[in-house]
C-alpha cells in the first residue's frame, strides 16, 4: 500500500505535528491557570511575555527537529535501498495506515503527508491499472456485470476477506458471473468529498473498460454505504451514465441516522469547550477527522454542514435508481430486532433504526419498502463484511429484478 520510506516520512511528520499539538494544549492549560493571577501581580505582563517567549522557542525547536528528521530520511531514501517487508508486516502496516486515515485522514491530506491514502480501485490487494488492456485482463466482467465493494471508516480493501481469503466479490463472481473490484479511500475525508470522487472515478472505469458494463452493483459497509449513497447523489446531479446501469445499491450497517459514539464525542468536545480550564483539551477531541464527524448524523452531502444543528432537519432522501433498488441491512447482537438493545446498541456500533433509516418522525426516515430492508440477528458490525448469512442475502439482492 505504502513504501517503507513513505511510512517513515509520514510517521516522522506526524510525530512532529503531535509534539507541536501537545505543546499547544499545554500552553493553553498554562495560560488558563496563569492569566487570572498574572493580572493581579505588578510584574504580571512581564511574566506573561516571558511565558509566550518560552513556548515560541519550544515551537522553533520542534520545527527544526522535525525538518532535520525528514531531511535525514531524504538522504536515506537517496543512498540506501530498503528491503521489502514480509507479507504479515506489510498487512499490519496497511491496517495501521487505514486506521490512521480514519482518525486524522483529512489532516494527512491537508499537510501532504505521504501516509494519506488516495482513492483507487483494487483487486487482490493491488491498485488496478485503469488502462483498457489491463482491465480486460484483470477485470474481465465477462457478462457485463461489475460489483464494487466499499469499506468503512478506518478500514481498507483487504479487510473484506474472511479467514479463507475470500470476500463477497469473489463469491459473487463464482455464483453469478461478472467481476468484482474493491474501493480503497481515505475515510477521514468528508463523506461527500469521497462520494464525489468515487462517482467520477467509477465513470472513468466504465468509460475506459473495453467491455460494455451493463449491470452495476454497489456494496458498502458502514461508512462505505454512505459513500455509495453520496456517489449516487453526485451521479444523478452530474448526469453520469453509470447511474443508469446501477441495479442494486446495498448498505450493510450504515449509520443513515447517525452513530451514537460520534455524538458522544461531539458532546464531550462541547463540554470541554465550556470552561477556560478545559478549553485547551477540547482541541484534542476536535482533531478527530471530518469523516468521523460526518458520522454524527450520517452526513453524506455537501448540503450537510457540521456547524448546523440537524436534530429537527428532514433527512435527504435516497437518490433515485432508475433501473435498480436500494437495500439497507442492519445487524443486532441480540436475538431480536426489537427492544432497547437493538434500538440503542444494534451491532455494537450502529443501532438497528439508524442502519435501516427508520425514525419515529417520518420526516427523518428514509422512504423504502419493507422488503428492501433486512435485519441479521446475532451478528456484530464486522460480521457484516464476510458472514455467510450476509452473503446469501447479498446474492439474492444483487440479481433481483
Amino acid at each position: 500500500m505504502k513504501s517503507r520510506i513513505d511510512f517513515l516520512r509520514g510517521t516522522t511528520q506526524l510525530a512532529g505535528e503531535g509534539f507541536l499539538g501537545a505543546l499547544d494544549v499545554v500552553e493553553g492549560l498554562h495560560q488558563a491557570v496563569l492569566d487570572p493571577f498574572a493580572r493581579l501581580l505588578p510584574f504580571g505582563q512581564l511574566l506573561m511575555r516571558s511565558t509566550d517567549f518560552v513556548y515560541a522557542r519550544l515551537r522553533d525547536v520542534g520545527h527544526a527537529a522535525n525538518t532535520a528528521a525528514i531531511g535525514s530520511l531524504g538522504l536515506y531514501e537517496r543512498y540506501l535501498s530498503p528491503r521489502g517487508g514480509d507479507e504479515a508486516s506489510e498487512g499490519a502496516a496497511s491496517t495501521w495506515i487505514s486506521a490512521l486515515n480514519g482518525a486524522v485522514g483529512d489532516h494527512l491530506e491537508a499537510t501532504n503527508n505521504p501516509l494519506a491514502l488516495s482513492l483507487a480501485f483494487c483487486r487482490n490487494g493491488r491498485v488496478l491499472d485503469l488502462a483498457p488492456a489491463a482491465l480486460a485482463r484483470e477485470l474481465p466482467c465477462s457478462n457485463g456485470t461489475l460489483y464494487v465493494l466499499v469499506h468503512g471508516l478506518g478500514l481498507n480493501d483487504c479487510q473484506w476477506e474472511d479467514h479463507n481469503g475470500e470476500d463477497f466479490g469473489t463469491q459473487l463472481e463464482r455464483d453469478l458471473g461478472g467481476s468484482a473490484v474493491r474501493l480503497r479511500y481515505n475515510s477521514g475525508r468528508r463523506i461527500s468529498a469521497n462520494g464525489r470522487e468515487f462517482a467520477r472515478a467509477l465513470q472513468r472505469l466504465v468509460d475506459i473498460h473495453p467491455r460494455a458494463i451493463e449491470r452495476l452493483v454497489l456494496i458498502g459497509h458502514s461508512m462505505g454505504g454512505l459513500v455509495c449513497r453520496s456517489a449516487c447523489s453526485y451521479a444523478v446531479r452530474e448526469e453520469l451514465s453509470w447511474c443508469e446501469r446501477l441495479r442494486a445499491a446495498i448498505c450493510l450497517g450504515s449509520p443513515h441516522l447517525g452513530a451514537p459514539l460520534e455524538r458522544i464525542g461531539g458532546r464531550l468536545s462541547a463540554a470541554l469547550e465550556a470552561t477556560p480550564y478545559t478549553r485547551a483539551l477540547a482541541k484534542l477531541t476536535e482533531r478527530r477527522s471530518a469523516g468521523v464527524k460526518d458520522l454524527r448524523h450520517g452526513w453524506c452531502s455537501d448540503r450537510d454542514r457540521p456547524h448546523e444543528r440537524k436534530d429537527d432537519a428532514e433527512i435527504e432522501p435516497l437518490p433515485p435508481i432508475a433501473s435498480g433498488r436500494w437495500y439497507l441491512a442492519a445487524a443486532t447482537l441480540a436475538g431480536s430486532s426489537d427492544g432497547a438493545r437493538a434500538r440503542w446498541i444494534g451491532d455494537g456500533l450502529v443501532p438497528v433504526p439508524s442502519a435501516l433509516g427508520q425514525h419515529a418522525d417520518p420526516r427523518r426516515s428514509l422512504k423504502l419498502p419493507a422488503a428492501q430492508r433486512h435485519v441479521f440477528r446475532g451478528l456484530g458490525h464486522m460480521d457484516l463484511m464476510n458472514h455467510s448469512r450476509v452473503y446469501e442475502r447479498l446474492r439474492e439482492w444483487s440479481w433481483a429484478d
